[in-house]
């Protein structure tokens, strides 16, 4: 018996064109295509996940077309950005973003130490604004991802001076899976 497919037209976002990898992400399956070789020259993780050791990268070689590699764990918008910025397409990456949104491409960038290739991106995205305190609490923490201690002392002063509440009030499970309790 055939499984019932779905009837959706799967599109591939073409963030390299002629990429040799197409990259399924997040529970909605999101396609990538891109090019290993900056994946690899940005991140260490992708860099040892496509060698020749990994089973994704045995499945690279000798290939006509490009492979599919699944990551189905991951922000398939965050890891959007993260490749248009790895792949030099500005055009495909805001100016602004919303704090869970930076927030989300901080963690990605985390886990695929790909968080100096995003330097510049990442710095205009936590310049200081007008912001909610929740929404400051996730800036502190993305600043923190980030590795970017002007911006993280930026965020947290504005927030100091703006929130009057207790601070464990704004934590969330985003806030506390970033930044550690040593850090408050």
């Amino acid at each position: 018996m055939e499984e019932p497919r779905d009837n959706k037209p799967s599109t591939v976002v073409k963030i390299a064109a002629d990429g040799d990898l197409i990259l399924v992400v997040g529970k909605d399956k999101v396609k990538l295509r891109v090019h290993s070789l900056f994946l690899k020259a940005a991140s260490e993780p992708f860099s040892a996940m496509f060698g020749p050791e990994w089973k994704e990268g045995h499945n690279m070689l000798d290939r006509d077309g490009p492979v599919e590699v699944l990551l189905p764990e991951d922000n398939a918008a965050a890891l959007k950005l993260i490749c248009a910025i790895i792949h030099h397409q500005n055009n495909k990456v805001p100016q602004t973003l919303a704090a869970g949104d930076i927030l989300g491409v901080a963690v990605t960038a985390d886990k695929y130490d790909c968080v100096d290739a995003l330097k510049f991106a990442s710095g205009n995205w936590l310049r200081p604004g007008k912001n909610e305190a929740g929404d400051l609490m996730l800036l502190t923490a993305a600043a923190y991802l980030f590795q970017n201690a002007q911006a993280f002392k930026e965020i947290t002063r504005e927030l100091i001076f703006s929130h009057a509440g207790p601070y464990l009030a704004l934590s969330c499970e985003e806030v506390e899976s970033a930044i550690t309790w040593r850090v408050f």
